[in-house]
């Protein structure tokens, strides 16, 4: 297969490839290693004879519809169920858009079509009339940019254009922290919801476990050693991990564990649209599921539990991700107001 290599005392990356004739050469691209962009272009050409190379070895493939290969390949490409399940969804949408504008094999796609994808995208109106923001957009393009590198190397393409798309992401909100106001106010409405919605509020607001990982079996709750395990969190099922079970979470794990049989609850379809619903019907439209994460890790910190600690709690295996989730007030560093002193007299 083709490939590109650095050469001591050289600012060129090289190629080395084989040519029609089943000879191997070497030769030097001219595209400067120090430069992003002529790297991008040294990436390009790679792909490109890499697809010459798989082509000559099994013929002109010819065809390459989308459908024909792309499902087989995340349902390869993916380790999770999870991860396939996300990949599924947002290809929906990736093939519809190519559906539309009769984009039918990878050698129709190129660099200016796959911008065009982003207004499609943020511009398509749900059934509740709502749109998706361009970060949305960049991470389904992603995807496409993956795809696209499977069809380079099964000759559906002979080059991948996508394979640096160099897109600003915009900022992400930040999701706010909860306030003791707010907690009660929740809890006094859940009261009016399904008990699954009840339950996975007080075991995320205890634990700071994400949604679907509210979804415990019955198994995972350890009361002789007072212990959860969460058995397939974020990450997949080498992520599991275990914390001591909060004082304040037994009673209620105790009466779903006896009245259940598998799990203490079940998600239903799309459980997160149906917290947003809830939100917004309670007038906090600002706040979603994930802010009970928020807050879980805030208030560790504002405990003085350690840093490590605290990452260790909520599975984070990023110090910068863990710092993500964290909210300085003011009234959390007043008390170091005069921690420094001049004494100039």
């Amino acid at each position: 297969m083709a490939s590109i290599y650095k050469k001591k005392n050289s600012p060129f990356w090289f190629v080395q490839f084989v040519d029609g004739n089943g000879v191997r050469r070497n030769k030097s691209t001219g595209l400067r290693t120090d430069s992003p962009a002529e790297t991008v272009k040294a990436r390009r050409l790679r792909a490109e004879l890499e697809a010459k190379e798989l082509n000559r070895r099994t013929g002109e493939v010819s065809g390459g519809d989308w459908d024909t290969w792309v499902p087989q390949y995340m349902e390869r490409h993916c380790e999770t169920a999870r991860t396939l399940e996300r990949y599924t969804g947002n290809w929906q949408w990736i093939a519809l858009w190519l559906q539309e504008n009769r984009y039918h094999s990878p050698r129709a796609i190129t660099y200016r079509r796959a911008l065009e994808y982003i207004d499609w995208r943020t511009a398509y109106k749900k059934r509740t009339g709502k749109t998706v923001g361009r970060n949305t957009a960049i991470m389904e393009l992603k995807l496409l940019a993956m795809i696209m590198g499977e069809a380079v190397r099964l000759g559906y393409a002979d080059a991948n254009p996508l394979v640096s798309l160099k897109l600003r992401r915009d900022k992400a909100a930040k999701k706010p922290e909860l306030t003791d106001k707010e907690i009660r106010e929740i809890r006094e409405a859940l009261k009016a919801e399904p008990e699954w919605m009840q339950s996975a509020f007080e075991v995320s607001l205890h634990t700071g476990c994400r949604l679907r990982e509210t979804r415990l079996p019955v198994g995972c709750i350890d009361f002789k050693e007072n212990k959860i395990t969460f058995p397939a969190p974020k990450g997949g099922e080498d992520r599991a991990f275990s914390v001591p079970m909060p004082s304040a979470l037994q009673p209620l794990l105790k009466r779903l564990c006896r009245s259940k049989k598998g799990f203490i609850l079940e998600l239903p379809f799309q459980p997160s649209r149906r917290w947003q619903q809830f939100f917004t019907k309670i007038k906090m439209p600002h706040l979603c599921f994930h802010c009970l994460r928020v807050t879980y890790v805030n208030r560790l910190r504002r405990a003085g539990v350690p840093r490590e600690v605290a990452m260790r709690l909520v599975n984070h295996a990023s110090a910068l991700v863990h710092q993500v989730y964290q909210r300085e007030k003011v009234e959390d560093v007043a008390q170091w107001r005069d921690a420094v002193q001049f004494n100039l007299d």
